[in-house]
């Protein structure tokens, strides 16, 4: 007579589906500790005398909550000001940005074309490198720029090369963003090229049918079927062009600094003519960093769920 075993089959799968989910969950939690323990830190910081701070007895949680340092940063730190100046950069260079990048996906994962290929490798390879590799010839480029060589082509009537200095103003951010190479141009155009590349020829077919030119395809077809990675691109582009401190450092704005370069300063730089002590200071750059990151976090927050599906379907191939 067989004894049956002490624990059934489906037990032992109950336990095991347990524990993977246990294991899944705690996983997860840990990951998602280390991804927001410093933002965590940076507001409870942010929150704590300088006191409290200095003497270690401070945690998560301030001893003595205070508004008190962002009271004081207000007296050197105009956030307002260069707040304004980063969205004059940021709202327009995004929407160029993201247009433009979508019309080269569209080309890159509709259409098959001799150098397809070689475009798409240019785009990767635009991932993998650096910005800060390019950044003294983007000085130089953006200081006398010259589109096409055609102010060299004008100097050999007038005998002087004409050249446009962007750095002072927009262009700096706008000219890229319009030729396809922003910042971080080359991530968008990919996950463009992967979402077009995924949706169904049956969509374009009947396009066709109805009379509609490539263009109109994409405009009144296209776009409609990819809102998660537009939201998903705007997204990651603001964040891009609102932390960006490197092209924002090469140009010297006249419209002010952007705040990410101020930040920068504020960290950097010693500013013996505040009154506050160099304790007291150190403190206040963490309501300074919680100031300047804080919209970026709430946008975020907003369209996490558009950015999640992106990244899901982004993999998927038609």
């Amino acid at each position: 007579m067989e004894r049956s075993p002490l624990i059934s089959k489906s037990a032992l799968e109950s336990i095991f589906s347990f524990v993977y989910k246990l294991f899944r969950y705690a996983l997860l939690v840990g990951i998602s500790y280390i991804a927001i323990f410093p933002i965590i830190r940076m507001i409870s910081t942010s929150l704590t005398t300088a006191e409290d701070y200095f003497s270690g007895n401070h945690g998560f949680i301030p001893p003595t909550p205070t508004f008190e340092n962002y009271k004081n940063v207000q007296s050197y730190f105009d956030y307002f000001k260069h707040a304004k100046v980063t969205l004059a950069i940021t709202i327009p260079s995004t929407i160029i940005s993201v247009f433009i990048c979508s019309l080269v996906g569209y080309g890159l994962g509709r259409y098959k074309f001799k150098g397809n290929g070689l475009v798409y490798a240019a785009v990767l390879f635009t991932i993998i490198m650096p910005i800060q590799t390019a950044q003294i010839p983007l000085t130089y480029y953006y200081r006398w720029f010259d589109i096409f060589g055609i102010g060299k082509l004008i100097g050999l009537f007038t005998g002087e090369t004409f050249t446009v200095n962007l750095l002072p103003n927009l262009g700096s951010f706008l000219v890229p963003a319009l030729f396809g190479v922003g910042l971080k141009s080359g991530i968008f155009i990919f996950l463009f090229r992967q979402f077009f590349a995924g949706m169904p020829r049956d969509l374009e077919e009947a396009a066709k049918l109805d009379g509609c030119n490539p263009f109109k395809i994409y405009w009144k077809v296209m776009l409609p079927n990819i809102v998660p990675v537009l939201v998903t691109t705007l997204l990651l582009s603001v964040i891009y062009y609102w932390n960006d401190s490197l092209v924002s450092g090469l140009s010297n704005l006249k419209m002010g600094t952007p705040i990410m370069v101020e930040v920068e300063k504020l960290i950097t730089l010693q500013h013996g003519a505040h009154h506050v002590s160099a304790m007291a200071m150190q403190v206040e750059y963490y309501s300074i960093l919680v100031m300047a990151v804080m919209p970026l976090i709430i946008v975020f927050i907003c369209c996490q769920k558009f950015f999640v599906e992106c990244m899901d379907r982004s993999g998927s191939k038609g």
